[in-house]
Formats: C-alpha cells, structure tokens, sequence
C-alpha cells in the first residue's frame, strides 16, 4: 500500500489529534471528574482515576478515600470497602458521609464499621495521650479532650470498660491542663515565697509531669494487691487511675482514686500505695514534693 505525501499528511494530522486526546484526558484525572465517572455508573473507570490522585490537595484527601468507598460498594466489594472506611476513621474519627451524597444503604454500613472500629480508635488515642502526657507534651491536654469527645459519640456503645476510660482519661487531663489546681488542692497552707531561701521555695511546691525541669520519683518498692475478682468481674476489664503525693523523702503521704475500678479493690490498693517508697523527684538536685498520676488496669482472668 502506497501513501502519497499529502495522505502520510493527513495521517500525520489526525495522530496529532488523537495524542492531544489522550494528553488531555490523562490531565483530566480529577476528583471532579471521579465523580461525575461515578455517577455515571463508570465505577471501574472513576476508581482508575481515583487510583491516580495521589498529589491531590490535602482537604480533597478525604472525598478521594470517600469516593472510593462508594465505587467499592457499587462493584459488591464490601469487605474491601469496609477496610478502607476503617482507614478513614483511623484518620478522622469523625467521619460520616454526607447524606447529600451518600445513599441509606452506605450510611448504614459506614454506621456499622464505626460501631466497629471506634472502641479501638478510642483505646489508641487514649494511648497515644497517655504517652504525650508522659513525654511532657503540652498537646497532651487536647489529646485527651479529643479522647473524651470521641467517647460521648452516638455509635460508640457505652459499656463498662469505656465508662472506665472516660474516667481515667478524665483524671490524667486535668492533671496535663491544671497543675495550679492540683498543687492549690494537695497544699493547703504553703509559705509565701519571698519569705523562704531559694533551697525552701524549691521544697515548698508540689511538682507534676508538667514540670520539665524535674526529674520523677522513681519506685523502690511498689507491690501491688493480689486482685480477686467474682466469676463475673473477671471476665471484663477496669480502669481506674492512683493519685499519690510523694514528698522529699520518697514517701506516700497522700493517696487518692480520681478514678476508681472495684470498691473493695481500690481500698486494698490505697491501702497498699501508702506503704510505697519512692526515690524522690528532684529539682536542681534539691528533693521535692510531686503529684504523680498512675493508670490502674484489672484484666480479665488468662489475658
């Protein structure tokens, strides 16, 4: 077959079109047009186009993952679905579709993964606050409002050991965000500081874990009473938290249950707490008083 100049021309031409065609459509691959892919019933090719936002925008990234949820649903891929609303939620624990976009059917099943997923989510922030607030984290108050918030959410059911939490979490942010409040409630008489030497301001105060330029008591001897729970307690788990005053010698001279787990329970350990030494917290090399917070956790029986 023979081409004449004029017709390797033309073919020339219409190869030029069809490479502008493909350029544009590839530039093409926008949320935007995912969605209008997506309802158009196209959900294999506004997952492909999905598949391809990977430097979009920052605030887009949550439509993006939304969007891919509700093309995996349309394909009957479920659990695959359901693992991706999982990932969603780990970064945004708030998450619920908009009913302008979504159908009941993928509200409910988003509904039933956060049922699921969220007592997890709730431990894992809580964790994560607990080392913020352990590493001196001035965030770490927030960490824990944000906890609180997440557990007075309408699909998150309220069993035992979330109520537990609530309170612990509670107990370690006021500690985090109050340490005037702390120091005015274990110190009710405390000298006036221009009155006392340096050395004596230092021991006057009652320290925390707000305080970075202390360092913590550290436990010399801290036994802990043998837990003996009913048939039914030990099949579920408590929390609670121990509020010690420790002064300049390492001894518990103060201890308190902000949160408690079991009442006969937290009487043995305070009970207990009080015969506790600790080497005490020190400040410039001077030994002082400080508020320590523990976490309590009674665990079922074999875990």
């Amino acid at each position: 077959m023979k081409f004449t100049r004029t017709g390797l021309a033309a073919v020339v031409f219409v190869a030029g079109m069809f490479g502008g065609v493909i350029a544009a459509a590839s530039s093409d691959d926008t949320l935007v047009r995912a969605k209008s892919l997506y309802a158009a019933a196209a959900y294999d090719e506004a997952l492909a186009v999905l598949d391809h936002l990977e430097n979009a925008p920052a605030e887009d990234s949550t439509s993006i993952a939304e969007y891919r949820v509700f093309c995996l649903l349309a394909l009957d891929r479920g659990e695959e679905a359901r693992k991706n609303i999982d990932s969603i939620l780990h970064s945004n624990p708030r998450y619920r579709p908009s009913p302008d976009e979504a159908s009941p059917r993928i509200q409910g099943i988003v509904r039933d993964v956060r049922r699921e997923s969220l007592p997890k989510i709730v431990v894992e922030r809580y964790t994560a606050a607990k080392a913020a607030f352990e590493r001196k984290d001035p965030g770490a108050a927030q960490q824990f409002d944000d906890v609180l918030a997440l557990l007075d959410d309408r699909d998150l059911d309220q069993t035992s050991t979330l109520n537990d939490l609530r309170a612990v979490a509670s107990a370690f942010r006021d500690l985090a965000r109050a340490v005037a409040a702390f120091t005015t409630s274990a110190a009710e008489v405390k000298p006036a500081p221009q009155a006392l030497p340096p050395q004596d301001q230092v021991r006057s105060i009652i320290y925390t874990a707000a305080d970075t330029d202390v360092t913590p008591p550290v436990a010399q001897s801290q036994k802990m009473p043998t837990w003996r729970p009913s048939p039914l307690e030990a099949m579920q788990e408590f929390r609670g938290a121990l509020r010690l005053l420790i002064d300049e010698s390492g001894a518990v001279v103060s201890a308190t249950m902000p949160a408690t787990t079991r009442a006969a329970y937290d009487a043995q350990l305070i009970k207990a707490a009080r015969e506790w030494k600790f080497l005490p917290a020190q400040k410039q090399g001077v030994p002082v008083r400080y508020l320590k917070l523990l976490e309590v956790q009674l665990k079922p029986t074999g875990s």
